[in-house]
């Protein structure tokens, strides 16, 4: 079973991975949906100030790539929400089907938690990555952009351009208390090398 998290904050429209953070993200995960063996369970979640379930664990890769492509970007990013939004789903998962094999979590994001500031704090990423370690769950991450990354933000006297750097640091501390895997990536082909790596094998 793997729950796909995804980052959905507005800095994923930055350009420095071309055409864009969010269209390479898209892409890639498509990809990293058909490669999945067929018998293995599949969810999404996505996440910027809130996070949501959008698709529980499924084998219909139909299911995961229509909610990829409704998703839409919003503000702020809560990476701990995330977390536990994927944990809740995949406790909802076992109770309708018991599963066996791994549960795995591949967290996708670009840049720095902001919501709650603290990585620590009781809903923070560390802290989920902590609860992800104990319920069994590995939890890999995969860094995107780079850190010239900006975005123009709309205001009254004109776009602002505002710097929206990654945060590998976060993401692979993450990875390392949850025991699981940390990739970079600031291409779509770095990416896709990185998300192989994270497929499941029969």
């Amino acid at each position: 079973m793997v729950l796909f998290v995804l980052d959905v904050s507005l800095s994923m429209e930055a350009t420095d991975v071309a055409p864009s953070r969010w269209t390479v993200a898209r892409r890639a995960a498509t990809d990293f949906a058909y490669r999945q063996p067929a018998r293995t369970t599949l969810g999404l979640v996505t996440f910027a100030g809130t996070a949501s379930v959008q698709v529980l664990p499924t084998t219909d890769r139909g299911a995961f790539t229509n909610a990829l492509d409704n998703a839409a970007l919003a503000e702020r990013t809560a990476t701990g929400e995330g977390i536990f939004s994927a944990l809740s789903a995949i406790d909802t998962a076992k109770k309708l089907a018991p599963a066996t094999g791994p549960q795995r979590i591949v967290l996708l994001s670009d840049g720095k938690q902001t919501l709650p500031a603290d990585l620590d704090a009781p809903r923070g990423a560390y802290t989920a990555a902590r609860a992800a370690k104990a319920a069994g769950v590995t939890v890999s991450t995969i860094s995107l952009g780079t850190a010239g990354g900006v975005v123009d933000i709309p205001g009254s006297a004109g776009a602002a351009r505002v710097p929206v750097p990654t945060d590998p640091d976060s993401l692979r501390a993450i990875a390392e208390l949850a025991d699981g895997e940390f990739h970079s990536a600031a291409s779509l082909p770095e990416l896709d090398a990185a998300m192989t790596g994270l497929t499941c094998h029969p």
